[in-house]
């Protein structure tokens, strides 16, 4: 399946298009995304400042405002953790292709933020629910991942919605304001898998 992301230029930030979340995610997760409007979420390409220019290793766009910086770092690594867990224990496929796109969509997000993947590791509390994910399979394994993802990104969504209203700089409120859209188009996502899951 090709998973390539196509980004295009709307109001200065970088937004997916109905038709490349789709494109990118075809499948059994096509009608998750059935969502009104035509813009869906959003994100940051890899490596690229959504001010322009590139970030070089280790370089931090967001200025001083480290509590921001390291708690969506934090939120984005328990995601992808936790997703490749289920790449390897869930035998759902939307829940699988959920999972590969939580994965793109956080490894856009990292290096958007000057950072590696596993550069700044999850919360305890986040740290223990991979533990514990890594002893489930089969359908207590869906059941936990998803009610994780829809914590982890209800986090997420609080802290970038917060930093949108913030007296943060302008590189930081930029970030937020990209990333929200996609955070909320997930979790739509996320409750209509939680809610096919209790019908099975």
């Amino acid at each position: 399946m090709d998973r390539r992301v196509f980004f295009a230029a709307l109001g200065g930030g970088l937004v997916f298009t109905t038709s490349a979340l789709r494109a990118q995610t075809a499948g059994p997760l096509d009608d998750l995304f059935a969502l009104p409007g035509n813009v869906v979420g959003g994100t940051v390409g890899a490596g690229t400042d959504i001010l322009g220019g590139t970030l070089g290793a280790g370089g931090d766009i967001l200025g001083g405002d480290d509590h921001f910086r390291l708690t969506d770092l934090m939120g984005g690594e328990f995601s992808i953790e936790t997703s490749k867990l289920a790449l390897q224990r869930s035998r759902n496929s939307s829940v699988r292709e959920f999972a590969q796109l939580e994965i793109n969509e956080q490894l856009s997000v990292t290096a958007a933020l000057g950072a590696t993947p596993g550069s700044v590791p999850p919360r305890p509390d986040q740290a223990a629910m991979v533990g514990k994910l890594a002893t489930l399979h089969g359908s207590r394994f869906d059941h936990a991942y998803i009610m994780g993802q829809i914590q982890g990104h209800q986090e997420l969504l609080a802290n970038n919605s917060q930093a949108i209203s913030s007296d943060a700089d302008a590189a930081i409120r930029r970030v937020a304001t990209v990333s929200v859209p996609t955070i909320q188009a997930h979790l739509a996502i996320l409750h209509r898998l939680r809610a096919g899951l209790a019908s099975v």
